[in-house]
């Protein structure tokens, strides 16, 4: 069961932090006659569409767990109608299920320029809501008011950068296919400048993080959750350096150097899979106790 729990966790966090990233980029980085939006809507449906199939088998998994039944078992709609009622994880489940019918709505029938706002708010909503499902939202009293906003805010920044990446990057691509170099070079251009401010912000929100649920350099080391930590800190600073070199080396030359843009593409599809790897650990420190809570 903890495999599949592990399994839906990262493919959940990663739908929802893809999801607000291709409105992110959509709002912030595509330049705006870059068509209809027709492959953006699609690949923010598709995530959605993850999000709710694995978000069922988190809650799924989750269920059978605290019931101590079978995972045939706590399929009873009773018994899941009364973890969603009655418990606290179980609101923030129909809350975040509720934010996702509009979402749906606007992805299927809107295709006005609001929508799309409209909609990043909506799949903020969702992404940031998932601190309520993890170490900040089961703590008790205390610092919970500040681990979960450092969570929310960690969260949002993640569905800019790493996640942003992929849309990001497929976008590159289909500009590069058309042709229209100047819009490639501003696109890249504007996610550098949104990436630096993301980074930092994640950077702050994870010292923030490892305060409250590590604690001490011993406890980083000598346990489960502090040694994942660390994997996740290294794969996220390998990342942050092949950002700084498309930034540093790259960018500079996007004007004179066609080869430049093609080497930045490159080099943001390793951050994509840099980035999946951060998701896959981020699925399994939920599953974990904190290192400062043996």
């Amino acid at each position: 069961m903890s495999g599949l729990l592990i399994l839906s966790r990262a493919i959940h966090f990663g739908s929802c932090l893809l999801l607000l990233a291709v409105y992110a980029v959509k709002l912030a980085v595509a330049p705006p006659a870059a068509g209809d939006g027709r492959g953006e809507r699609r690949m923010a449906g598709a995530c959605l569409a993850l999000a709710a199939g694995s978000g069922f088998a988190w809650f799924w998994v989750a269920v059978a767990g605290m019931s101590g039944s079978s995972m045939l078992e706590s399929l009873n709609p009773g018994l899941l109608r009364m973890v969603l009622t009655e418990t606290a994880p179980g609101e923030v489940w129909a809350f975040r299920g509720g934010l996702a019918v509009p979402l749906g709505l606007l992805l299927c029938c809107a295709r006005r320029g609001w929508s799309w706002w409209a909609g990043a708010a909506l799949a903020a909503a969702i992404t940031g809501s998932l601190a309520w499902l993890g170490h900040a939202g089961a703590g008790g009293d205390g610092p919970r008011g500040w681990m979960l906003a450092g969570d929310v805010a960690h969260l949002l920044a993640a569905g800019v950068w790493p996640a942003g990446l992929l849309p990001f990057a497929l976008l590159l691509k289909g500009l590069m296919k058309a042709g229209a170099l100047p819009a490639a070079r501003a696109a890249a251009r504007r996610f550098s400048a949104m990436s630096l401010v993301t980074v930092a912000v994640l950077a702050l929100t994870g010292i923030m993080n490892a305060f409250f649920l590590v604690g001490s350099i011993h406890a980083l080391v000598s346990s489960d959750y502090g040694r994942l930590l660390m994997l996740k800190v290294a794969l996220f600073a390998v990342a942050i350096a092949l950002g700084a070199w498309n930034l540093l080396v790259h960018k500079p030359r996007l004007e004179t150097d066609l080869g430049a843009l093609a080497a930045m593409a490159r080099k943001v599809w390793i951050e994509v899979a840099l980035g999946t790897a951060i998701v896959v650990v981020v699925g399994i420190l939920g599953t974990l106790p904190p290192a400062g809570h043996p």
